[in-house]
């Protein structure tokens, strides 16, 4: 199934207007947002994966899309806004403090877009991020990593700012009535929208007694650092392209880092038993186009690795075709990786594919020159059709016959699950973006947290109730 698919699923229509969230495995969330009278539509926040779908969407329903927005600059993915803007004529829309390049407008707080006749109120929202904007359309809140449904965004990088974060959800949100829908920039347990009365009776950082109380919680054990963030924040940024391929020096530099969750191993998995990279993860070639959602969830940039680099070109050329971006081969692979001084874990040795491609090919050439001499000799032409395929091999880099011995039942096994993240986009806990939740109260007997008020207790609260709209 599609993304554009499975965001159909959840589409929704918000008073006049028609939302279409397109749902990333990675637990991010961007949005199109429509209007049916003037066929005008706002993109809002699209990953680099769903810029194909986000397209298909918007010309299969007829609909014009002005604006592409990024609400704040993304630290944990590749943003679609650059290439989705160039592929629909749009303009791209982010504050001033992003320095997004190639963003020609920046709206101050309080100013308006229009969809038809329909009004987009803009508001500065800094916190998460110092250049954080919030969307408020026909009674629903697009949020970005301001409010997360149960969770609040970290604020740890890029000069996020607690106490800012705190005020923003006090000016921007406070006002708003329960009733309004929030559409959060991402969510790690499979949601899509919450209501703000619902997050103020639920979320836990919302229940919070006071700002310092709500500081120094979210000041207090933040989430590892986002893996290749700087890589990412090249393209956010300044528009520079995701590389293609990588050194194996370079590619030592991001697994030191961190970035070993986003190595993507797709040899056998006999060869992978044999040896790895601790920490990736392992999709076959054979097998990707099975596993897309699966290199979907793995973060970006995506490194691809393969013995000598062959195999990891064929699955870059592969996962490019469904529609997958941020994808970088390591050059000369495994074997260079461990040249430059890169560790491995290995287990029980085994056959290299190659190895096993020249030696099937070598006993059929020989088996053709012996069955020609004793048989017929006709059976040279077998020792031909090998050796005519090896030459397409060599000049195309395209291997049937490896793709075929990948196959064999000796190359699939696989003696432990492959490392990384998991495949599914839920989480038990937050990830890049999300802070971890507030300590519960039971910890305050260790003193190692203070508790969190309950509703009554709060001399206040984050996001203050307001009643319901009439």
């Amino acid at each position: 199934m599609s993304q554009t698919a499975v965001a159909n699923t959840h589409r929704a229509t918000l008073g006049s207007l028609t939302v279409l969230p397109l749902l990333h495995p990675q637990g991010c969330r961007g949005y199109l947002v429509a209007d049916p009278a003037s066929r005008q539509a706002l993109a809002i926040d699209i990953h680099l994966d769903l810029v194909e779908d986000a397209a298909a969407a918007v010309q299969q329903n007829g609909w014009k899309l002005p604006y592409v927005v990024d609400t704040h600059t993304h630290a944990d993915h590749p943003s679609g806004s650059a290439a989705l803007a160039a592929r629909m004529s749009s303009t791209r829309i982010a504050h001033q403090k992003a320095n997004h390049r190639g963003v020609s407008r920046h709206p101050a707080d309080g100013d308006v877009l229009h969809l038809g006749d329909q009004v987009v109120t803009v508001r500065h929202a800094p916190g998460h991020t110092p250049d954080h904007l919030v969307l408020l359309i026909d009674g629903a809140v697009f949020a970005g990593d301001t409010l997360l449904i149960g969770g609040m965004a970290r604020t740890d990088f890029l000069g996020g700012d607690a106490g800012q974060l705190f005020d923003s959800l006090q000016r921007v949100l406070g006002s708003l009535p329960d009733t309004t829908v929030l559409y959060p920039g991402h969510d790690y347990q499979g949601r899509v929208r919450s209501t703000l009365g619902q997050e103020r009776q639920q979320n836990p950082w919302l229940l919070l007694g006071d700002r310092a109380t709500f500081v120094r919680q979210l000041r207090a054990n933040p989430p590892p650092r986002p893996a290749n963030m700087d890589d990412l924040l090249r393209l956010n940024r300044e528009g520079q392209d995701i590389p293609n391929s990588i050194s194996a020096a370079e590619a030592m530099r991001l697994v030191a880092a961190g970035g070993q969750g986003s190595v993507i191993d797709v040899r056998t998995g006999a060869e992978f038993d044999g040896e790895h990279i601790a920490g990736s993860r392992l999709l076959p070639l054979d097998q990707l186009a099975q596993s897309a959602d699966q290199v979907r969830a793995t973060p970006a940039p995506r490194l691809l690795l393969c013995r000598t680099g062959s195999r990891a070109t064929m699955a870059r050329d592969t996962l490019q075709r469904l529609h997958i971006g941020g994808l970088t081969v390591i050059e000369g692979g495994i074997e260079a990786y461990k040249a430059a001084g890169g560790q491995v874990e290995r287990g029980q040795g085994v056959i290299s594919l190659e190895r096993q491609v020249r030696i099937a090919a070598g006993l059929i050439v020989l088996a053709g020159v012996l069955l020609a001499n004793v048989v017929h000799p006709g059976f040279v032409w077998l020792s031909g059709f090998v050796g005519a395929g090896l030459v397409f091999a060599g000049i195309t880099d395209w291997c049937g016959m490896g793709l075929l011995i990948a196959r064999a039942p000796w190359n699939r096994r696989s003696n432990r699950a492959s490392s990384g993240i998991a495949s599914a986009c839920a989480a038990s806990a937050p990830s890049a973006c999300a802070a971890s939740a507030p300590a519960p109260a039971a910890c305050a007997a260790s003193g190692c947290a203070a508790p969190v008020p309950t509703t009554d207790a709060a001399p206040a609260c984050a996001l203050p109730k307001r009643p319901q709209s009439s």
